[in-house]
């Protein structure tokens, strides 16, 4: 019997109802064995796969290629969407190998009642395509047996292994909720053969591990028909983290919501008698009222004590103005903020109002202030986010009182910030290549250590070193290729040797001035400001240069940059579009679409410089805890809270020729963007996207628990 015909009866004949989410194949997309069914990775959940099977043109060797090194490492980077980068290569993993990119696109909603569709394509873009295919599929359900049907068109060039051209399909039943049965006509060959996992409970975290045994009459090897493949599913970020902030399940605000008034304060003996223009209701005199803090110095205690540094407090009649600087809280600096939410909320009188001013060297960073009864049901889980002033890259709301010496009070702070209290920054540092015709994954290794020394308000010095840990051999000049990487090796040594000034400008305005060594090549200034009108879903940078090469001044690095970015409060992604000339002086443009899953940032890339087009995909992760611990001697050591990796290559040409340093943004480790805003993410918008995070910051780290 025909296969094609024979798949089609056999995924025609099986009664379906319902829909079943999906697992990793062996050609990098969810499915079967080789056949793609209709489901996708689930949104906020990445997959990491390896098989052992033998595909495309390492086939063409039957007697030789007996074991194949599939890697496929996939994310569900948005609802309905799944991407996956794939790396195949034969049994030697030091041979050359072929990267490609699949793509899955779900309808989102039922054709019929358990009916799901969906279209996607192998081996998209690129120039050279072994496995290029497009296809769509449907996928069916009914009780513990799931069928599948699709049809494919192949446009590749692989050869030997014409997999999904034409009918293609498969039922795989359910026996229990660790193993699985699986018959399937890949329009190749027809295999069959089980999946097993590890059930719900089993591992941590929501991780889930699965293994694929697959038996193959028509495989393209002499001498073998089993292949296999192992499969782990991570979720990038807490359930409620993996849920649109449209589709949340929110509380809705109550219906007496009063805002902060941001009164124009007048001289200080006015301040002290001056209550809010509009004082809430509330009865301040009865017993059950909390009033537990009566003046600043114990508002104060009390916040250091959470371990927020330079706490400064003053009182206006009923309103509570309280300044700190973040020290613990480093992967994601909205858990400090909500720590301090949840302490003045707590802890302040009811009826009485607060405002946050949260700093970075004495630098106002973001404000944010509301009454306390509101802030304290939402912190508590009792109502909707409150109605509140939030600002980004605020003007300070602190006043010097009358009779303060303004030169003993600045001579005070440069004597507070020049005592010794840097932060030391540990992170690894990657130069790599991935599916070249060198090797399935070459990389340069290295440890860093940033220290960051503050000197006075907005200034600080910045130091990096790097020690290198290990190099493949291609980026070393012993590589039986000559050390074809050797140039993109990392070295080690001294980096960056730079002294900047931050300030701000109100408004949403921020600059930062910079001056010294920058990328252990070039010496020079820079200038980065940006403005964040609004709520911050806009923000506008420019990035200017003035650098030379240390050994040789006539070679100049200046770049002309400017960048718009646009955050998407509904879906929690951004877009970032940045042009100009760049590092190299090469001029173009690069477009990065950011999903925020949690503190995990899944980044979708394309860049176009001097005629040349690059596509690629990312990720964002820290490699530090959520709350880091304090000081020792004056010195606090930390991880870093975004360690980015990307994989990219070259489009729209025949060939795949490697190329380097393309649309390099010249900003050092100490920015604007990393060591005062978060990483982009403190912003009225980002801060009501993710709301769900201040609560559950303060009930984890609240110093109640």
């Amino acid at each position: 019997m025909n296969k094609n015909i024979a798949a089609f009866i056999l995924c025609s004949a099986v009664p379906v109802l319902g829909y079943a989410q999906g697992n990793m194949n062996m050609q990098g997309m969810s499915g079967l064995f080789n056949v793609p069914d209709a489901s996708v990775l689930e949104y906020g959940t990445a997959t990491v796969a390896w098989d052992a099977q033998v595909d495309g043109r390492f086939s063409r060797n039957r007697k030789l290629n007996d074991q194949g090194n599939d890697v496929n490492i996939g994310a569900g980077i948005f609802p309905h969407i799944e991407i996956t980068p794939r790396n195949v290569t034969d049994r030697s993993t030091t041979d050359s190998s072929d990267l490609s990119f699949n793509v899955k696109l779900q309808l989102p909603w039922e054709l019929l009642n358990g009916v799901s569709f969906a279209i996607g394509e192998q081996d998209f873009g690129g120039s050279i395509n072994e496995y290029d295919t497009k296809y769509a599929v449907t996928t069916w359900q009914y009780g513990k047996f799931r069928s599948t049907l699709g049809f494919g068109q192949y446009d590749g060039r692989a050869g030997q292994t014409l997999r999904l051209d034409g009918v293609f399909g498969g039922v795989e039943y359910a026996a229990t909720n660790w193993l699985s049965v699986i018959l399937e006509d890949d329009g190749y060959s027809q295999n069959t053969g089980v999946r097993l996992s590890t059930p719900d409970s089993l591992l941590p975290a929501g991780w889930k591990a699965s293994m694929l045994w697959m038996l193959s009459g028509e495989e393209g090897v002499d001498g073998r028909n089993d292949w296999y493949g192992f499969n782990v599913k991570i979720p990038l970020g807490q359930k409620y983290q993996r849920t649109l902030p449209k589709d949340q399940p929110r509380v809705t605000l109550a219906a007496r919501s009063v805002a902060v008034v941001e009164e124009q304060y007048g001289l200080d003996p006015e301040l002290e008698k001056n209550p809010l223009l509009y004082p809430p209701d509330a009865n301040i005199t009865d017993p059950n009222v909390r009033a537990r803090i009566e003046n600043e110095a114990q508002l104060k205690r009390e916040f250091i004590a959470a371990n927020l540094e330079k706490v400064r407090v003053q009182r206006y009649g009923r309103e509570w103005i309280i300044a700190f600087e973040n020290l613990s809280y480093n992967n994601n600096v909205i858990d400090g903020l909500a720590v301090a939410i949840g302490m003045a909320a707590s802890i302040l009188p009811e009826g009485d109002r607060f405002y946050l001013q949260l700093e970075k060297y004495g630098i106002p960073v973001f404000g944010l202030g509301g009454e306390v009864g509101a802030w304290d049901a939402f912190m508590n889980g009792r109502g909707g986010l409150p109605e509140s002033v939030m600002i980004a890259a605020p003007t300070s709301k602190l006043r010097r009182r009358s009779g303060v010496n303004i030169v003993q009070s600045t001579f005070e702070d440069v004597k507070e910030y020049l005592a010794f209290r840097p932060t030391v920054m540990l992170k690894p540092i990657v130069s790599s290549t991935v599916g070249t015709e060198y090797g399935v994954f070459d990389y340069s290794l290295a440890a860093r250590a940033d220290v960051i020394l503050p000197l006075w308000q907005g200034a600080a010095f910045n130091i990096s070193r790097n020690w290198s840990v290990h190099e493949t051999d291609d980026f070393t000049k012993d590589g039986i290729f000559g050390g074809v990487f050797r140039a993109q090796r990392v070295t080690e040594g001294v980096k960056d040797r730079v002294i900047s000034q931050t300030f701000r400008l109100g408004r949403g305005f921020t600059t930062m001035i910079s001056y010294g060594r920058f990328f252990e090549l070039s010496d020079g200034v820079s200038l980065e400001s940006r403005w964040e009108p609004g709520d911050g879903r806009n923000r506008f940078r420019i990035i200017l240069t003035d650098f030379e090469d240390k050994r040789d001044p006539s070679i100049t690095r200046n770049a002309r940059l400017a960048s718009w970015r646009y955050f998407f409060q509904s879906t929690n992604s951004e877009i970032n579009v940045t042009a100009g000339e760049f590092y190299n002086e090469d001029s173009g443009y690069k477009i990065d679409f950011t999903q925020h899953i949690g503190d995990t940032r899944l980044h979708l890339i394309y860049k176009q410089s001097e005629g040349n087009n690059f596509a690629g995909i990312g990720f964002t992760i820290p490699l530090t805890p959520r709350k880091d611990v304090g000081r020792f001697a004056g010195v606090q050591i930390t991880g870093t809270p975004s360690w980015r990796y990307d994989i990219n290559t070259i489009v729209g040409e025949r060939g795949n020729r490697l190329v380097f340093g393309p649309n390099g943004i010249p900003t050092e480790f100490f920015n604007l963007r990393n060591g005062y805003f978060n990483g982009d993410r403190l912003s009225p918008a980002y801060i009501r996207a993710n709301q769900e995070r201040l609560r559950e910051a303060w009930q984890t780290f609240g110093v109640g628990k």
